[in-house]
C-alpha cells in the first residue's frame, strides 16, 4: 500500500461518524414520532372545540323568544309626533271659526279686508261661525269695519285701523263719503288740513274731475258745512274740517309735503 498501514485512529473517527449517523436518524425518527403525536392531539382538541362551540350555537335563543322575553319598558319618546302627523292632528282640532279666522288673518297681512258678502256666498253658516269668532278669546284680534254697502273683516295684528277704515272707504267707493271722513280725520288726528291731490294718490286713484264732482256734492249737503276749501300761497288747494281746526290754523299749517309717500 502506497502510505501503509491505517492508524488506529481512523477507525475511531470512521466509527464515531457512523454512530453519529445512527444518532441522528434515531432523534429524527423520535422528533417526527413526537410531532405527529402533537398534531393528533392539537386535531383531536380542535375537533372537540368546534363540537363544544356547535352546542353553544345549537344552545342561542331564538332572536324573536328573546325580545318577546324582555321586560316592558316605557318609551321616552313616545310624545313625540312626526310633523306631518302633528299638522294633521292639529288640522282635526281646529273648528270652522279658528279656520275661518286664520284666512281673515292671512288676508289682512296681505293688505286685504275681506268682505262679508263674499263669506255669505262662500259659506253657508257663516253668521254662525262668525258669532264663534267673537266669542272665542283666541279671535278677539278679528274685528270690522262697517262700511256704506258691507262690513268689512280684518286682523288687528296684521292690519291698523287706520289702514282699515281708509282700504274700506275705498271698497265702498264712495268718493265723497270718502273725503268727508278722510278730511276730519286728518284734521282731528295730526291735525293737518288735506290737500285735494292727496285722494289722486294710493290707494283712492280718484281723477280730478272726479274729485271737483264729490266735493260738489258734499258741499250742498248741510251736515257737511264744516268741510272748508283754500289755495295757499303755492296754488295748491286744501280741505279742512272747522270741528278740529280754525281756517288760520289750517293755512298756517298747508304743506303738500307733508301727504307725499
Amino acid at each position: 500500500m502506497l502510505f501503509g498501514r491505517k492508524k488506529p485512529g481512523f477507525v475511531k473517527i470512521e466509527e464515531s461518524d457512523k454512530d453519529a449517523n445512527n444518532i441522528s436518524e434515531e432523534t429524527i425518527q423520535e422528533t417526527t414520532e413526537n410531532k405527529t403525536s402533537v398534531n393528533d392531539s392539537d386535531l383531536n382538541s380542535k375537533t372537540g372545540n368546534e363540537a363544544e362551540d356547535s352546542n353553544k350555537t345549537s344552545e342561542k335563543p331564538d332572536l324573536l323568544e328573546f325580545l318577546s322575553s324582555l321586560p316592558d319598558v316605557e318609551d321616552e319618546f313616545a310624545d313625540l309626533v312626526e310633523p306631518e302627523d302633528q299638522n294633521e292632528a292639529e288640522n282635526e282640532e281646529m273648528t270652522e271659526a279658528m279656520k275661518l279666522a286664520d284666512y281673515i288673518r292671512l288676508r289682512s297681512a296681505a293688505g286685504n279686508l275681506t268682505k262679508y258678502a263674499s263669506l255669505k256666498k262662500e259659506i253657508e253658516e257663516v253668521d254662525q261661525i262668525l258669532m264663534e269668532i267673537k266669542k272665542d278669546e283666541a279671535c278677539e284680534d278679528i274685528v270690522y269695519k262697517e262700511g256704506q254697502n258691507d262690513k268689512y273683516y280684518y286682523s288687528k295684528l296684521n292690519m291698523s285701523d287706520n289702514y282699515a277704515m281708509i282700504s274700506s272707504l275705498v271698497e265702498d267707493k264712495d268718493l265723497v263719503t270718502t273725503i268727508v271722513n278722510m278730511v276730519r280725520f286728518n284734521s282731528k288726528t295730526y291735525p293737518a288740513p288735506t290737500p285735494v291731490t292727496y285722494f289722486e294718490k294710493h290707494p283712492y286713484y280718484a281723477t280730478r274731475p272726479q274729485i271737483e264732482r264729490a266735493y260738489t256734492v258734499l258741499s250742498g249737503k248741510e251736515e257737511n258745512s264744516d268741510i272748508e276749501r283754500f289755495t295757499n300761497n303755492k296754488n295748491v288747494d286744501f280741505l279742512f274740517s272747522t270741528k278740529f281746526m280754525t281756517p288760520k290754523y289750517a293755512k298756517a299749517l298747508a304743506h303738500e309735503d307733508d301727504f307725499i309717500d
